[in-house]
């Protein structure tokens, strides 16, 4: 709040106070700790307001000023707010001070002349010991309580954290979550390494959370993967993140901007916390930063083909002096030595079933049989004796690369990779490797271009020729399977990165070359017609599937009355159709939080996870349609039960 004086008369009126001897004040230009919005720019990143603080160290009183928005503060401005936090607070503070105490050269320049004339001293100290706790006292009330900063662990120096920023950076640029999954589990062998930072899994898979995780052993690791992490495996979170700077602790923010330390970028600001389940968070001391930055500096540094070796070495430099690290990948050389692992396993895909498909295939193209009877009892005889047809020839390189990637489906973590990678490496035309290298892809770009591949490699190991005399019945044909696969893959991340002609070109492409779209196609694109707004398109469609027995038909044709003939009979017997297909829909509808987050991956006709699945793909759908929530909520019936409420929505 300015002065509604000018300075001249205010200081004349100050001066009259008594002063009051031994009285002092401290004060500086200061960073809040709070985070504003702009108010002129709602799309733009929240910010610290600058302003002055100062404190009576008498009477504890704090006056505060914040800077306008945009702009930094002033001497000038310290002189007014001082100003003003005497004459506005006279009566208690009960007289000016003799003494005023700054820690900023530039502020005691500024407010030395002044000051003089009202015969108070402007004293440059070191440390301003109420201006901190005023400011303390100001971070715990705007967030319910202060974080610590890590330059307050014991042993820290600027020095150390700047050598752990610099890690950190490194690890991000590195981006090691793009080789590594978050089923894989680490075990770090290290003299100087903290117990509790032996076993470390990458994040960053998922695209969401980006860093490190520590975890007390392999069985704490486990039981996050088996579901377990509801219990006492989830009372902490420990490690490494990295976020926006507004995710930090203010003594960590004020850290990075006092003394300029490496970051990668915006989203990019390293937190090494043991955060508690009751809030509270426990910063690592000197060693463990230490470990933090030799870990983050190996990884950085650690290749793919060290990754498919399961086991490899580093010697990297850290504050402390070089630190060497013996890193194991313990999943992955389990599952190569033939041990059972109690990792989780990747769900069971139909196409794996595909396997014995073409290995069958192989086993009929060159023998000939009597009847059909003589080809099942060979079959059946194989099937007993638990013995995979054998090819009667050898095989070419892309057809060892196929089985490559089908040990890939079954696989999970960096073996996963690793079989998609060797895959490749023997045949770049195998397509269902790219697609699983496409599946891994921690963000819709690299999907887009891993799954682009696919669907070229895809082609050409079908062939022109091939491709053309198929049409129309590709389903039915092996060959064709991984290409089929690669293009409805690429469908989505291209609708995630705005590419939406595009996608719905590979969903109108896919039904023509497989018009009895085993793939569920048709869902896929009514979602997206309706998304985009394509209601004439949407219609066709659905008068083209008038039958299917899913319920995501019939609320998809009574969203598209509500957008073409609102209000009339058609729109109300659309609708009690809706409800006969399943009528768990319109609560979810109206409800979109109340979807389950974790469903299995099938469902029952008319059951709440058909449910789910059709409130979540049409949720966004029905909400930019006008009214049409509205509608539903006037015209449905009492739910047969309400949904329990169990997580936030997924997308």
């Amino acid at each position: 709040m300015p002065l509604a004086v000018p300075i001249p008369l205010a200081l004349s009126r100050f001066k009259r106070l008594p002063q009051r001897a031994g009285e002092v004040w401290q004060g500086d230009i200061v960073r809040f700790p709070m985070w504003v919005e702009h108010q002129t720019d709602s799309n733009g990143p929240p910010f610290r307001p600058t302003g002055v603080l100062w404190v009576s160290m008498r009477t504890g009183l704090v006056h505060l000023d914040l800077a306008k928005e945009g702009e930094q503060a002033t001497p000038e401005l310290a002189l007014a707010t001082f100003l003003e936090f005497g004459l506005k607070w006279a009566r208690r503070l009960e007289g000016r001070p003799a003494r005023v105490d700054v820690c900023n050269i530039s502020l005691r320049d500024a407010l030395a002349a002044p000051l003089t004339i009202i015969d108070t001293a402007v004293v440059l100290v070191d440390d301003l010991p109420a201006v901190r706790g005023a400011l303390r006292n100001l971070e715990e009330q705007s967030t319910g309580e202060r974080l610590p900063g890590l330059l307050e662990s014991p042993g820290m120096s600027v020095d150390r954290v700047r050598a752990f920023a610099d890690a950190a950076t490194a690890f991000f640029v590195a981006r090691p979550w793009d080789h590594l999954t978050n089923e894989d589990l680490l075990i770090v062998e290290s003299g100087r390494a903290p117990r509790n930072m032996r076993h470390v899994c990458v994040l960053g898979q998922g695209g969401q959370q980006f860093g490190l995780a520590f975890f007390d052993s392999r069985a704490a690791f486990e039981r996050l993967l088996e579901g377990a992490g509801a219990g006492r495996s989830a009372s902490r979170a420990h490690g490494v993140t990295f976020g926006a700077i507004d995710e930090l602790p203010f003594a960590d923010v004020d850290a990075w901007q006092d003394h300029a330390l490496p970051v990668a970028g915006p989203h990019a600001y390293p937190l090494p916390a043991d955060m508690k389940r009751d809030g509270s968070m426990r910063r690592p001391d000197a060693r463990g930063l230490t470990h933090a930055e030799a870990l983050l500096r190996a990884l950085a540094e650690t290749t793919e083909d060290e990754l498919d070796a399961g086991t490899w070495q580093k010697r990297v430099p850290a504050f402390d002096g070089p630190i060497e690290l013996t890193f194991s990948l313990p999943f992955l050389l389990e599952a190569e030595a033939g041990r059972p692992t109690t990792a989780v396993a990747p769900m069971v895909l139909p196409r794996v079933a595909e396997r014995e498909g073409v290995r069958i295939a192989r086993l009929l193209e060159r023998r000939s049989f009597e009847s059909i009877e003589a080809v099942n009892a060979e079959l059946e005889l194989l099937n007993q004796e638990g013995v995979a047809p054998e090819s009667p020839r050898e095989l070419t390189s892309l057809e060892r690369a196929q089985e490559l990637a089908f040990d890939a489906m079954e696989a999970h973590g960096r073996l996963r990779i690793k079989r998609a990678r060797q895959a490749l490496a023997i045949s770049e035309k195998c397509a269902d490797a790219w697609v699983l290298l496409a599946e891994e892809a921690s963000t819709p770009d690299a999907a887009v271009e891993r799954y682009e591949r696919a669907v070229l490699a895809g082609a050409a190991a079908i062939g022109a020729d091939r491709f053309a005399s198929l049409r129309g019945e590709f389903w039915g044909h092996l060959e064709t399977r991984p290409y089929m696969r690669a293009r409805l893959g690429l469908a989505q991340p291209l609708r995630d990165v705005g590419r939406h002609d595009e996608a719905l070109a590979h969903y109108r492409a896919l039904l023509e070359l497989n018009p009895g779209d085993n793939q569920g196609v048709r869902y896929l694109l009514l979602a997206a017609l309706l998304d985009l707004g394509l209601n004439h398109e949407a219609g066709v469609l659905l008068a083209e599937h008038e039958d299917d027995l899913q319920a995501l038909w019939p609320y998809g044709r009574l969203l598209w009355r509500l957008r073409v003939d609102a209000g009339t009979a058609r729109t109300r017997a659309a609708f009690d159709a809706a409800i006969q297909a399943n009528p768990y829909v319109v609560s979810y509808l109206l409800d979109p939080d109340s979807i389950p987050f974790d469903r299995p991956p099938h469902f029952a006709l008319r059951s709440r996870e058909e449910a789910a699945y059709v409130a979540e793909t049409l949720a966004d759908a029905f909400a930019a349609t006008d009214g049409a929530l509205e509608w539903l909520a006037t015209q449905a019936p009492p739910s047969p039960s309400r949904p329990r409420r169990r997580g936030r929505r997924r997308r």
